[in-house]
């Protein structure tokens, strides 16, 4: 009896200490590789796993898409991919390879309950600054990262997704070098 009740409390501390150990690990590259791996189709590259705010994020691309998900950890302490509904998937995409018409950027964006994402990819090297004008707002200063020699920029609001939607794109001074609108003269 005593050997089981050893036995059983090892096992305890072993668990305990697995756990606490998975927790405190960040998540990588090669966990978004893991996650996705029986995705099809296949992941293809990782641009960047970044913590964001109060959210883990990752930037990733397969054949046909350039996709933003968010990790979170499981109870055990292993990272998952989950959308806003806690389901597996990813939060907003874009289709890659970008077009011949995309001379300045690809965006996207998507929407649940619990607000709106915004991503893109930014081709042209002269914008250094997204806006993001809504019927009901205006989202002045996107995230711009970089990664891999790509550049991205990501918007999250709290707002529902609402369109039309006008992207436009500044170069450094402050110049619109790009809007998805039309400008009238």
């Amino acid at each position: 009896m005593r050997k089981l009740l050893i036995g059983i409390t090892v096992t305890t501390i072993l668990f305990c200490l697995f756990l606490i150990y998975n927790h405190k690990q960040l998540p990588t590259k090669d966990d978004v590789y893991k996650i996705t791996g029986n995705w099809s189709p296949k992941t293809k590259e990782v641009y960047l796993v970044k913590k964001i705010d109060d959210d883990w994020l990752t930037i990733f691309r397969n054949k046909q898409f350039i996709l933003v998900g968010r990790l979170e950890q499981n109870w055990l302490g292993f990272w998952q991919l989950q959308d806003d509904i806690g389901r597996e998937g990813s939060l907003v995409s874009v289709y890659y390879p970008p077009s011949r018409q995309d001379e300045e950027f690809t965006w996207s964006g998507a929407g649940t309950e619990e607000g709106a994402y915004y991503f893109g990819q930014i081709i042209n090297p002269d914008i250094k600054k997204i806006q993001v004008v809504t019927k009901k707002n205006s989202f002045e200063n996107a995230l711009i990262m970089s990664a891999e020699g790509t550049r991205f920029f990501f918007i999250k609001s709290e707002e529902e997704l609402v369109m039309p939607v006008n992207i436009k794109g500044f170069s450094k001074n402050g110049k619109l070098i790009y809007s998805s609108f039309k400008q009238v003269n």
